[in-house]
C-alpha cells in the first residue's frame, strides 16, 4: 500500500532531521573544540578543557610518557589531543556510547575523551558506586597505546584484535587498573569460573605471561593467533 502524502513528508520530514542530527553529532566527535574553552600544549599531546588547565596536568603526562616507554613502537613524533571532559554528563555526549569507561578514543578520529578528573591527585572517575577510580597517568598511557595499535597494525586491523590482547596489552603498559593487581589475581584463583569482577586484570596477566614467561614478541602477539582459553589456562597455572 502506497503512504499517504501526508505520512510521506513527514517520513522525509523525520528522516532529513536525522541525517542533521547524525552529522553533526559526527562533526562534534571529530571537531569538539568548542566545548573547550581552555588549552595547552606539551610537547606533541594539546589538553583541552573546559576549565583553565591546571599546572599538575604536566606531571601526569610524565607519568604516562614513562609508561608508555615501555611499547616497542612507540614514538612521540605524532600530535595527540586529550580532552578533560570535567564531568560525566559531558563525558557520555563525548564518549560514543562508552559512557561506563574511564576513557574513549573514537577509531578514525582518535581524539582521546577523559572521564571527570582530578588532575592535582592524578585521579579519573567513572560514574558508579565501586571500584570507581584509576590513576589519570596510566588512562592516558592506555589510550595513547589504543593509538599506537593502529598506527602499527592498521585501525581497521586493531579493531578485528580480540579484546584480550588490545584491552590487555594497554592495560600492561599502563600498570594500573580500578584495583591492584594482586586482588585481581587472587579474585581469579578463588572464582574462576566468573571473571566479571577482575576480567582487564586477568587480560593483563596473560599478557605478561606470553611477553614474559614465554617471550613472544610484541609483534608476534598482535599478528599471530592464540586460542584464548589455551591462554588463559596457561596463566592461570602459572600463578598457582
Amino acid at each position: 500500500m502506497a503512504k499517504k502524502p501526508g505520512v510521506r513528508r513527514i517520513y522525509k520530514i523525520s528522516s532529513a532531521v536525522a541525517a542533521v542530527i547524525a552529522v553533526g553529532y559526527f562533526l562534534l566527535l571529530c571537531f569538539p573544540q568548542p566545548l573547550f574553552a581552555y588549552s595547552a600544549t606539551y610537547g606533541n599531546i594539546t589538553i583541552h578543557s573546559r576549565g583553565p588547565v591546571e599546572p599538575d596536568i604536566e606531571k601526569v603526562l610524565t607519568g604516562a610518557d614513562e609508561r608508555l616507554h615501555r611499547v616497542p613502537f612507540y614514538h612521540n613524533d605524532r600530535a595527540r589531543q586529550i580532552y578533560l571532559t570535567g564531568g560525566f554528563k559531558i563525558y557520555a555526549l563525548l564518549s560514543n556510547k562508552a559512557y561506563r569507561s574511564f576513557a574513549n578514543s573514537v577509531p578514525f578520529i582518535n581524539n582521546i575523551m577523559i572521564n571527570k578528573a582530578d588532575v592535582p591527585a592524578d585521579r579519573v572517575f567513572v560514574n558508579r558506586e565501586k571500584n570507581n577510580s584509576r590513576s589519570l597517568s596510566g588512562v592516558v598511557a592506555h589510550e595513547v597505546t589504543h593509538l599506537l595499535i593502529r598506527e602499527r597494525y592498521g585501525t581497521v586491523a586493531a579493531s578485528m584484535m580480540p579484546t584480550w590482547k588490545n584491552e590487555g596489552y594497554c592495560e600492561y603498559i599502563a600498570g594500573d587498573t580500578t584495583i591492584p593487581f594482586e586482588e585481581g589475581i587472587r579474585l581469579w584463583r578463588e572464582n574462576p569460573s566468573d571473571d566479571t569482577n577482575y576480567r582487564y586484570i586477568k587480560y593483563q596477566a596473560m599478557i605478561q605471561y606470553l611477553l614474559e614467561k614465554e617471550n613472544i614478541s610484541v609483534d608476534d602477539l598482535f599478528t599471530k593467533s592464540f586460542d584464548e582459553k589455551d591462554v588463559a589456562a596457561k596463566t592461570f597455572a602459572s600463578l598457582l
